[in-house]
């Protein structure tokens, strides 16, 4: 798949991808993967960033206090996506 984006984002999408179907991280939580401990809000722009939701599955990060964040798609939605997820 081909995305446009500068290294950092694609670095952080590719660690969206290995959150697994029913979990969430939250933005620090990727930052610390990626070796970026400090660029929690560098992660939350790339994760807005994301050009194809649902393949790249930036709903489900989250904010640290386990509130649900932002979403592109409206919190309605994320909501729905993160239920349907632990659902199934």
């Amino acid at each position: 798949m081909f995305l446009l984006g500068s290294p950092f984002q694609k670095q952080v999408w590719d660690e969206l991808k290995k959150i697994p179907f029913g979990e969430t991280r939250s933005y620090s939580q990727i930052a610390l993967a990626i070796t970026r401990p400090c660029a929690f809000r560098a992660v939350a722009q790339a994760n807005g960033a994301n050009q194809v939701a649902i393949v790249i599955p930036c709903h489900r990060v989250i904010n640290a206090n386990g509130d649900l964040g932002g979403y592109g798609g409206g919190i309605a939605r994320k909501k729905w996506l993160l239920d349907h997820e632990r659902r199934n």
